[in-house]
């Protein structure tokens, strides 16, 4: 029994040093890319024990040399899709709605609005087209969702619901409408009020990049390929809500994957359909209730990610090893995906 103790002990001694130096590596080619002024971001490590890393690379304002840090706001853009799908899920757990519902029970005047389902807009296969292709579009008078539907109804399907699949910004911003309809809050303040407040993001905000008071340098300036500096009303400010308006930092979004993935936010039987596999347009990926499952050598990651002219966003949990991996950037030069899978090469290394 002697033996067989101090050989766990071993064992476990031995899989806390490996990953120790794997997590090493790691911020040592973070640190070495941002030395060489090609990384500036977060980024944020955890498995079930804890965070393992969390740390700001680069400047979040190169001009003043204001440092990022863990607790700095970047752009998710889609990445930010996420609160969308689990909000859509957590209504249908307190029965305010079924995936079964069609778009016409809460919203008027679509095409096939009797035939599209929540299930459908939630995985992509609605034929709902992207809401920035509509004639003369325009965010201005944008201050919710429902503000947004017009233009969406004013656009041709792109297929027969449930044909096909294909990634579709129509689609969040016409559930942003739905959870607005149902809860009469802007789509903003319902997150705030059922995730936000309760989970304590306090560095999460659907805030329009224009309209910041950044007097205490909260948010990381976004720079273009080239590194030179966006101008405030650069994007439209990532005013695209429930389509990919959030502001957030490594930090709380690591909250937030937590307590959605532990069952905190909604319960298991509803945290299985919303990260279920249902349709797929792209190599290797599935999608569940917006969140999607990327299928790896080193195991299956459920997440999503952002990208904008200026910033990028990666956020990853592998369920199986129960690692979290959330990578910010507020370079636009920055090919996330390479980098997040040299991170992962680097995490599962033997």
């Amino acid at each position: 029994m002697k033996k067989l103790t101090l050989a766990l002990l071993l064992t476990g001694a031995m899989s806390s040093f490996g990953q120790s130096k794997n997590i090493a590596s790691i911020d040592s080619l973070l640190t070495d890319m941002t030395r060489r002024d090609l990384f500036s971001g977060a980024v944020l490590i955890a498995d079930s024990s804890g965070v393992l890393l969390s740390k700001g690379y680069g400047y979040s304002d190169r001009e003043n040399k204001i440092k990022n840090t863990p607790a700095t706001r970047f752009s998710l853009s889609s990445a930010s899709k996420v609160f969308t799908g689990t909000a859509i899920t957590y209504l249908a757990q307190q029965g305010k709605l079924k995936f079964t519902d069609t778009l016409g029970q809460y919203l008027k005047g679509f095409p096939s609005g009797d035939v599209i389902t929540i299930h459908q807009m939630l995985t992509h296969s609605a034929g709902l087209d992207d809401f920035f292709k509509a004639q003369n579009f325009s965010y201005e008078n944008v201050k919710n969702c429902t503000d947004m539907l017009p233009f969406m109804r004013s656009l041709p399907l792109v297929y027969p619901p449930g044909d096909s699949c294909l990634y579709s910004t129509g689609d969040c911003i016409v559930l942003g409408a739905i959870i607005e309809k149902i809860t009469g809050m802007d789509f903003q303040d319902y997150i705030k009020a059922v995730f936000i407040d309760p989970l304590g993001l306090s560095n999460t905000s659907f805030t329009p990049y224009w309209t910041l008071d950044d007097s205490q340098r909260k948010y990381a300036i976004g720079y273009r390929k080239g590194y030179q500096r966006i101008p405030f009303n650069y994007d439209n400010g990532s005013i695209p809500l429930s389509a990919g308006g959030a502001w957030s930092s490594v930090e709380d979004i690591y909250k937030f994957d937590k307590a959605v993935f532990s069952g905190k936010v909604v319960q298991e039987e509803f945290l299985s359909q919303m990260t279920g596999r249902y349709t797929s347009s792209w190599e290797n990926s599935h999608f569940g209730y917006i969140w999607i499952t990327t299928d790896k050598k080193n195991g299956d990651s459920i997440g999503h990610s952002g990208d904008s002219s200026g910033w990028h966003a990666m956020n990853e949990y592998y369920p199986k090893q129960g690692y979290t991996v959330i990578i910010l950037t507020s370079f636009g030069a920055v090919d996330l995906y390479e980098l997040s899978g040299k991170v992962e090469e680097m995490l599962f290394a033997k």
